[in-house]
């Protein structure tokens, strides 16, 4: 369903729905915000990241379109901050509100049900591929889902239309910013992607080239 049909029909159980429009580096919701409600993203990209009693920034998620994040229950604080990364247009819905959609459109709740799901696939199989793959090739599959989420043609295959850092990328495959420096320089030398500050561009057939074949762990 198209988003505006989709968002017409979620207005009717939900009457204070809102549509949002954020900037580029806005912030959604800040880290121990009282959430309030559930997100929807419908375009752009969000980053969910969390600071940590030392200060450290690490980046928890990237989330594209039909992502879902915030809460369903109310008066809950969050544990993360939600950033947009360029144009974001999403919706926020009170966890009143879900509560009655989930009730009353079994469409709705098909697709509460199938975004939470995904959210935990995605936990698990970070966990599962920190334990069980190498770094390198945590890299190359993290940087291969991205490019088909956001990417856009260039001379190198993909560009990714959202600015992330080594760190970025550190705090995604669970690795340091130094080991992951040093693997995206290699890959960069054997042709499987190029970048410039945070302009990253992937060569699809080479990254998958380069996932096939054999590396240390690191």
């Amino acid at each position: 369903m198209p988003a505006e049909e989709r968002i017409a029909a979620w207005r009717r159980l939900a009457p204070s729905l809102l549509v949002m429009a954020c900037r580029d580096r806005e912030t959604i919701h800040a880290q121990g915000d009282e959430l309030a409600g559930l997100f929807c993203l419908l375009s752009g990209a969000v980053k969910l990241s969390h600071v940590t009693d030392q200060g450290r920034q690490l980046t928890i998620a990237v989330l594209g379109p039909e992502s879902l994040f915030g809460s369903v229950s109310s008066a809950k604080t969050s544990n993360c901050a939600a950033t947009a990364i360029g144009e974001v247009r999403l919706v926020r819905l009170a966890p009143a509100e879900v509560a009655r959609l989930v009730g009353d459109d079994p469409c709705f709740a098909a697709f509460l049900n199938a975004g939470l799901e995904a959210g935990r696939e995605r936990a698990e199989r970070k966990l599962i591929d920190r334990e069980t793959k190498t770094v390198e090739v945590r890299i190359v599959e993290t940087l291969y889902e991205l490019a088909l989420m956001f990417g856009a043609p260039c001379a190198h295959g993909y560009s990714l239309e959202i600015p992330l850092t080594q760190q970025d990328i550190a705090d995604l495959v669970h690795a340091t910013r130094p080991v992951v420096a040093k693997i995206m320089s290699a890959l960069r030398r054997r042709g499987a992607l190029d970048y410039r500050r945070d302009l990253i561009c992937v060569n699809h057939a080479a990254l998958r080239s380069a996932s096939a074949g054999k590396s240390p762990a690191l």
